[in-house]
């Protein structure tokens, strides 16, 4: 009798187990691989543990200017480039928090334009879809998305389900295993020069009274998440034709002072940087693969020589697998 009274609901049990197992599993297999562009966490969490020396974090601006396999070339220092398109402040809090579980760097750097950013951008489906999942994704799917998007977010086969059509074996098997490190580290090369560069520099927008106050709140938990970690907060702007008024800026530097933030505002700095802006820029925003060549090689100098990093050590065969990314982005197509 006691085994007839408990085989059903043990049995239901087991169901909804496999059940929600299979939906997780065909969620994997079904979304697309992402190494590029931004949001790349597998290859983020296949890195060795603690083995890197600084974090940079924020949008499109960052995975496109900043190469730390260049960076590593001049300095020794290691990187890491977790960014995400449209990468707003909230969603960047929850990159943090989760990508603290495997590294302790000597220094985070937030790349600071999405402060000038809406609430939602348009990329949230991939910053936060593509974050391992657990509490921190959960944080970020209830605070740092769309209502909208949260089905999806919650249940990825909902989003792509679609895909059946052209999904092959081999991408599903693929998108099942565990990521490797890449020789990216985060950055994404683009190429082309933007025709009318010279027209500019062109004026950002900034945001209203509110949205900036919330994108504060949210800065402002950012620098209490690194303190809680012991490690340095830096807030920067990058050399940049896409500008926000000096005035805006001005007032971010107060504003991240009284928060106790580093700020450094680069935007205006580019030819002093070596960087031709109609040579270097692939459009207002963005650096070309040759610009960030030329800004990672200034950026390491600074972060050595003004922020005082310095080279943690590394095992034998993390520093090989630098030395090989160094000699790969060197290497000369035939």
């Amino acid at each position: 009798m006691r085994t007839s009274k408990w085989r059903e609901p043990i049995f239901a049990l087991l169901f909804l187990v496999l059940a929600a197992l299979l939906i997780g599993i065909l969620s994997l297999a079904f979304r697309p691989i992402r190494v590029d562009y931004g949001a790349v966490w597998g290859p983020y969490l296949a890195e060795p543990k603690d083995s890197l020396d600084y974090l940079y974090l924020g949008s499109s601006y960052a995975y496109c200017d900043v190469d730390p396999v260049e960076i590593y070339d001049k300095t020794g220092l290691t990187g890491y480039v977790l960014a995400g398109p449209e990468q707003t402040l909230s969603q960047t809090y929850w990159y943090l928090r989760e990508a603290f579980k495997t590294q302790k760097p000597s220094l985070v750097v937030l790349e600071g334009s999405a402060l000038a950013f809406q609430q939602y951008q348009s990329y949230t489906q991939v910053n936060v879809g593509y974050m391992p999942a657990g509490l921190n994704q959960l944080g970020a799917i209830f605070t740092a998305s769309e209502p909208e998007l949260r089905t999806g977010l919650l249940f990825p086969l909902y989003f792509y389900h679609s895909r059946w059509k052209e999904l092959t074996v081999s991408e599903a098997a693929d998108a099942l295993l565990l990521s490797e490190t890449d020789s990216l580290k985060g950055f994404t090369p683009v190429s082309g020069v933007f025709e009318q560069i010279s027209d500019g520099p062109f004026t950002r927008d900034p945001q209203s009274e509110e949205i900036y106050e919330e994108n504060l709140t949210w800065l402002s938990k950012i620098a209490d998440l690194c303190e809680k970690h012991g490690i340095p907060l830096a807030l920067v702007f990058h050399p940049t034709y896409s500008q926000l008024p000096a005035d805006t800026r001005e007032r971010i530097a107060a504003d991240a002072a009284e928060l106790g933030i580093s700020f450094f505002d680069w935007t205006e700095e580019s030819q002093s940087m070596g960087i031709t802006p109609t040579l270097h820029y692939y459009d207002p925003g963005h650096l070309n693969q040759e610009g960030a060549a030329i800004f990672s090689a200034w950026l390491g100098s600074f972060l050595i020589d003004e922020l005082g990093l310095s080279p943690r050590t590394q095992t034998a065969e993390n520093t090989s697998a630098w030395k090989w990314a160094v000699q790969d982005r060197h290497m000369v197509p035939d």
